[in-house]
């Protein structure tokens, strides 16, 4: 294995800041993860897994320890024509994983498409989007458990699944390493009611309610992130960099009072999930360009920042802070950052 020294992670994120990695190696196997973690036990390292850093804020003092890259491949099929399951290395591109099933004609996760990252990124967030979440078609994940020194398979009901919430980003936090996911699709109808902006694509395209595909679907959601949302390959960013606050059905109602053109989701337990972005947008910090820090809200999306010419991951924290202050003192709301910030000295 090629253990790498003195690493910029500039690389390893898509916001493209942060500061020197003592030690990082990619791995391709569960074997190599192994080596990798010998290796840092005999070491002393600390450890950090990392995919394509759409998930990851480094530090600008960097990480004395050894980074993970995870490439981690492979894509094994079963079922049949009304039911199939995905076994699916965890550093596979998500995206890729999206495509791959809707191309198969299921849209069980064709409103998650774009969403950049790795496959065994997506439960760890359990990500979203318009209306469907992964833990909704996780069967199972394969890990390396660190305290049981041992690779184990949590079923969907151990995992401790909720809105951009698992046990793996809070509760066993670092404790597991995935290596797979397994997935069940279902063939379904594709139905009402989909989010505003989908819906408007379909009117617009002249798609009525029983035309409506999986493809067609993944084509509304595409094209409706991309123009909501920069290509991280373009533009240096994070995709949303809050989460989308949910609110007890009263404080919503009194917000709504002073705020009519509050718009808001209802959750499946009867919470209101308003839209971060429409917050920001209301505190007047959309396409908010801040010259101190570099960095700026994307003219098309205020809940995305990107790094215009930042120059550490502190000018980031400040310009948040900014954001998060503004929102709290308008409306009562603190943002919750996404991304998880990664930093070892």
């Amino acid at each position: 294995m090629n253990i790498q020294k003195n690493v910029s992670l500039k690389d390893y994120s898509t916001m493209r800041l942060g500061g020197i990695a003592s030690h990082l190696c990619e791995i391709v196997t569960e074997s190599d993860l192994l080596e990798a973690l010998a290796y840092a036990k005999e070491h002393q390292l600390a450890t950090h897994i990392v995919g394509e850093g759409s998930n990851s804020i480094f530090g600008a003092k960097g990480f004395r320890g050894l980074i993970i890259v995870n490439k981690i491949l492979g894509v094994s099929e079963s079922g049949n024509s009304e039911q199939m399951k995905l076994t699916i290395g965890s550093g596979e591109n998500w995206d890729d994983i999206v495509s791959l099933t809707v191309e198969k004609g299921f849209s069980d996760i064709a409103a998650l498409s774009l969403i950049p990252g790795t496959t065994g990124a997506a439960p760890v967030q359990n990500i979203g989007a318009y209306g469907q979440q992964i833990s909704n078609s996780i069967i199972s994940v394969r890990a390396y458990d660190c305290e049981r020194a041992d690779f184990v398979t949590l079923q969907k009901n151990e995992c401790a699944f909720s809105y951009r919430h698992s046990r793996f980003n809070t509760t066993d936090k670092a404790r597991f390493i995935i290596t797979s996911v397994k997935m069940r699709l279902s063939r379904k109808t594709v139905s009402p009611p989909f989010y505003a902006d989908v819906t408007a694509y379909f009117k617009e395209h002249g798609n009525n309610n029983s035309e409506i595909t999986p493809s067609l679907l993944r084509e509304a959601v595409s094209i409706v992130r991309v123009v909501k949302l920069p290509d991280p390959r373009d533009v240096a960013s994070s995709g949303s960099f809050f989460k989308n606050p949910v609110v007890a059905e009263e404080v919503y109602q009194k917000l709504k009072d002073e705020f009519p053109e509050l718009k808001v989701h209802k959750t499946d337990d009867g919470s209101s999930k308003l839209y971060g972005a429409q917050l920001i947008e209301l505190c007047g910090l959309k396409n908010f360009h801040d010259a101190a820090t570099g960095m700026a809200t994307w003219k098309n999306q205020a809940l995305v920042l990107i790094n215009e010419s930042a120059k550490t991951s502190d000018d980031l924290f400040k310009f948040k802070e900014t954001i998060i202050q503004k929102v709290k003192d308008t409306f009562g709301i603190t943002l919750i950052q996404e991304p998880e910030f990664i930093e070892l000295v």
